[in-house]
Order: C-alpha cells, then sequence, then structure tokens
C-alpha cells in the first residue's frame, strides 16, 4: 500500500552503485529504490558494473539498468550512462560509495541535477588511517552527503567546516518483510554470521570463540555468510576451521541470494567486525527478533541499546565473545526476550519512515539551495 508521508511534487531520484553483489552497500541502494515510490518519488537505480545476486529483489524492474563497465577509463560506457541519465533528467542524483568518482563527471553535463554521495565507509574507527584525500578536489562538487553512522558524519564535518550544513547522518534500514521463527533441532544452537568474507568483518576472532565453546563441552552449528571479497583472508578463516577442529561444526556458506531462511531457523546472530558504519545484516537480525551479540564498532552498539537488546563485547576478544555466546545458550529465556525486544526497538527506531523523514530533510536543502 502506497504511504503518504510527504506532500512533494514528483521528484526523479536516480541511484548509482557499482554492482548489486551481496553487500551492505548494495542492499540499502535496493531497500531506498524499493521504498522510494512509496512517498512519491520516481525512482531508478542504475548498476555501472554487473547486476549480482540483489537485482533479483528490485521491485521495479523497468527502472533497473546495468552498464557492464569495464574499466574505469570505458568512454563507451560513460558516453551510455551519460545519455541514459539525460532521458530520465534526474532531479536527485543520489550515488554510493566509490560510484562518485564518475558520477562527478557526470554532474557536469547534468546542470540541474544535484549530487548527493552516500558514504558507506565501513572502517569508522579507522577514518585516520584512510584520509581519502581525493575528496578534497571532489567535495566542491557534491551537493550533499549523507553517512552511516555519526563518526563518519563527524570527520566529514570537521574537514570540511564550510560544508558541515551539508553532511547529514542517516541510519541504514532493513527490507521490512515479516520474518516467521521456526525452531530448529533440539539443544543444538545454530549461530550465523552475514558478512563479506574479509579481514574488516573478523571471523577469525568468531571462530577463535567458537573454538572456546567447543573446548566447554557445548554443541552448535554455524554459518558463515557472504561474498568471497578478500581471497587471502578466506585461506586464513579456512585453515583457522581445520587448526581449531572446527570443520564438523563451522561451514562457509558464501553468498547467499535469500538470507531470510538462514534467519528464520537462526538461534544466535553474530557480527566480530573489528571495524563498522552501521551493518544492514544487524538489522536484519533484529527484524527476525534474534538473539544477537555484536562488538562494540560503528553504531552496532547503539543499535542494540548499549547491550539492553542483545550483546556488545569489545573487537578482537575471542574470550568475551566466547562469555556472550555461552550466556545466550544458557539463558534461552533471556536471549529470546532480548531479541524480541531488539525487533520492537529496530521497527520504531530504523525502518523507512524514519529514514524517508530525514532523506526529505536532505532534499529540502537542496531544493533551498537551488
Amino acid at each position: 500500500m502506497k504511504t503518504s508521508v510527504f506532500l512533494t511534487p514528483p521528484i526523479k531520484v536516480v541511484q548509482l552503485v557499482d554492482s548489486l553483489d551481496l553487500g551492505g552497500t548494495e542492499r540499502m541502494s535496493v531497500n531506498i529504490a524499493n521504498s522510494l515510490p512509496n512517498y512519491g518519488y520516481e525512482s531508478h537505480l542504475l548498476v555501472t558494473r554487473r547486476l549480482g545476486g540483489l537485482s533479483s529483489f528490485v521491485r521495479e524492474k523497468s527502472n533497473l539498468k546495468a552498464f557492464n563497465k569495464k574499466s574505469k577509463f570505458d568512454f563507451v560506457t560513460f558516453v551510455k550512462l551519460l545519455l541514459h541519465l539525460r532521458k530520465i533528467g534526474p532531479t536527485i542524483f543520489h550515488v554510493h560509495q566509490t560510484s562518485i568518482f564518475w558520477a562527478i563527471l557526470l554532474k557536469q553535463f547534468l546542470p540541474q541535477t544535484k549530487l548527493i554521495w552516500h558514504d558507506h565507509f565501513g572502517q569508522s574507527e579507522m577514518l585516520k588511517l584512510y584520509s581519502r584525500k581525493e575528496m578534497n578536489w571532489m567535495m566542491p562538487y557534491i551537493d550533499a552527503v549523507i553517512t552511516v553512522n555519526d563518526q563518519i558524519k563527524d570527520y566529514w564535518k570537521e574537514r570540511f567546516p564550510s560544508r558541515k550544513k551539508s553532511i547529514f547522518y542517516i541510519a541504514n534500514f532493513p527490507e521490512f518483510i515479516e520474518i516467521e521463527r521456526k525452531s530448529v533441532q533440539e539443544g543444538i544452537p545454530y549461530i550465523i554470521n552475514i558478512a563479506n568474507i574479509r579481514k574488516q568483518k573478523d571471523q577469525l576472532t568468531l571462530l577463535d570463540a567458537l573454538g572456546i565453546i567447543k573446548q566447554k563441552g557445548y554443541q552448535f552449528k554455524a554459518d558463515l555468510i557472504g561474498e568471497f571479497v578478500e581471497h587471502e583472508w578466506l585461506e586464513l578463516v579456512k585453515k583457522r576451521i581445520i587448526d581449531l577442529c572446527l570443520d564438523m561444526e563451522v561451514q562457509i556458506l558464501g553468498p547467499v541470494n535469500r538470507v531470510v531462511p538462514y534467519l528464520e531457523i537462526a538461534n544466535i546472530g553474530i557480527l566480530s567486525s573489528e571495524s563498522e558504519g552501521l551493518p544492514v545484516a544487524l538489522l536484519e537480525y533484529g527484524m527476525a527478533a534474534l538473539p544477537t551479540i555484536v562488538t562494540q564498532v560503528g553504531q552496532c552498539d547503539e543499535v542494540l541499546g548499549y547491550g539492553k537488546y542483545g550483546w556488545v563485547v569489545p573487537p578482537k576478544s575471542a574470550v568475551q565473545l566466547a562469555s556472550a555466546i555461552e550466556e545466550v545458550i544458557l539463558d534461552p529465556i533471556k536471549a529470546k526476550l532480548k531479541g524480541q525486544q531488539l525487533k520492537t526497538h529496530i521497527q520504531k527506531n530504523y525502518g523507512p519512515n524514519n529514514f524517508m523523514f530525514e532523506y526529505q530533510k536532505v532534499i529540502s536543502h537542496l531544493e533551498g539551495n537551488r
């Protein structure tokens, strides 16, 4: 059902993203594309490289188009993309992460279009190590910046004080689908970790924690679900599973198009990242009312009410992560209650209504600067 929250004239929003592989940035681009029409916006989603597994979740297939970019110097594809943009005539050009490089060039041929850069940078604890010096010359061409957590917003405001009023934090939101929890094998907890296989997501600490849990005599099953982003890290993860004798308990599923079936049967959702923004997977755990354990990075502790709706542990601490897992296993009633409270908290504070309310503020800012 269409909702009429904002009485605004029709605005054409064209999103640009590198791919629709299974990742947080890509999921958010799909969630935004699916939500915009419900609030009176015309929505288009353009993909510079390849569609990927998330393309099947885009509702308006006629407004989804991939351009199969071969390299950053692919002039032919650049022209095709520009011609398509001119045909649409976007009011807002909303680009995600590294798509900003081409977007700035494209905008030079679209003088009436406002450019929003959505910064999904996940390593918010390491901002000083990744200076992204290219932003010094790129920022003047960007009309507004949306960040996925407060740390990144504050960083950009401090770095570009003259642009403070055009830098916004808007929390990610999950696809709002009803997830029906199902029981799994009695007495054997099923643990899921939905995170791309890369160093930042620190699956090694999770495996070390599971090794501790096994040594204490607990039975469990665990699946690692995510794209194989860093193959050297994948090999380390495989080796750690063997070294800890976890090959009967843990399997690496890799990329999965539909995570809902796993959310429905899981007992525990874990994110063991060494740094984060605001992971969409965490919001999906919450929508499934899943007892959840996260590391204290990015906005994770805020989403869990600083421990009220789940368990928050320091990053890279296998011992404390194992302790939290053990507590969930030993007190399923408390765990279930926290999972239900997390779902209520996310529905109230991290839904599409919240995102679109803040998004309208960005649009109003841009409209006021025309």
